[in-house]
């Protein structure tokens, strides 16, 4: 794995970063509807475009998928995912819990990735080597933490009825959880991967959203579902990561769609079956 690739990939998201902050700044954000209580503004293209050009410039034979502007995994080569603006209905909304994501793929399996919060200038990321980082400090999951003392963060995907989001609530608080809705899937993701939350689960994820922080979450020790092989680089798939010591009882308790194999931080990152993240 070319250590440019790395480097240009820090480098990009920390410039989109900038860019995205600016716009936050900014009193007026036009915006539209996607539907389904999804915005998209002219920031998420701006910063997908901007990180488009960096990427064909210094490698144009990468393909690269992006939730604006779409796109095609290669089976051979690098593949980049790009989330321009992760949360976009809190930025929209000027509430500081967002994030730029961007992910490299090599023959459709993540090998890289950097979630970048402008807001407090932190980068979490994950290297070929199965190692994670804020900044340039190593991080790992929560360690021992009693499932009553633990910290949860949830999604909803409006592919699935509410009812399925006021299940899990509801299941829980009778476990005796605590659970937090943020409202940026890909940041939650690298809040478990620095220990910060223990869990996240979300009932669909696309991948532009996901396989950043799923890969991020597992390098620093988290358990992770199969996302892979449930079809999630094609169409998306439920998300779950959390540290070892709650991930047994959550998933005892969540419904489905929540289901796969957990793969622990011991198998190998890279030889852990087909479906490893």
């Amino acid at each position: 794995m070319p250590d440019t690739r790395i480097t240009t990939g820090r480098a990009i998201v920390e410039r989109a970063g900038k860019s995205a902050l600016a716009f936050f700044r900014t009193a007026q954000l036009a915006k539209s509807d996607k539907g389904q209580g999804d915005v998209v503004t002219e920031a998420d293209f701006a910063i997908e475009r901007t990180l488009r050009e960096a990427i064909a410039a210094s490698f144009p034979e990468d393909q690269i998928i992006g939730e604006e502007l779409g796109g095609e995994a290669s089976a051979e080569g690098f593949t980049w995912l790009i989330d321009p603006i992760d949360g976009t209905v809190n930025f929209s909304r000027h509430i500081g819990y967002f994030c730029v994501s961007l992910a490299l793929l090599e023959q459709g399996r993540p090998i890289a990735a950097w979630i970048l919060d402008p807001v407090l200038d932190e980068l979490f990321w994950a290297d070929p080597n199965g190692n994670a980082f804020l900044g340039d400090k190593p991080i790992r999951c929560a360690g021992e933490t009693d499932f009553i003392s633990a910290v949860i963060g949830l999604g909803f995907s409006p592919r699935h009825e509410r009812a399925l989001y006021s299940e899990v609530t509801e299941r829980i608080i009778a476990a005796g959880g605590e659970y937090r809705r943020l409202g940026a899937g890909a940041l939650c993701l690298a809040h478990v991967a620095a220990g910060r939350l223990d869990a996240y689960a979300e009932p669909h994820m696309n991948p532009w959203d996901a396989v950043g922080g799923l890969y991020i979450a597992r390098c620093a020790g988290a358990v992770t579902l199969d996302y892979f092989s449930a079809g999630g680089l094609s169409h998306g798939a439920p998300a779950f990561a959390a540290s070892p010591a709650v991930a047994g009882k959550l998933l005892g308790i969540l419904p489905e769609p929540f289901s796969g194999t957990p793969l622990h931080r011991e198998n190998d990152l890279r030889s852990a079956g087909e479906a490893a993240i």
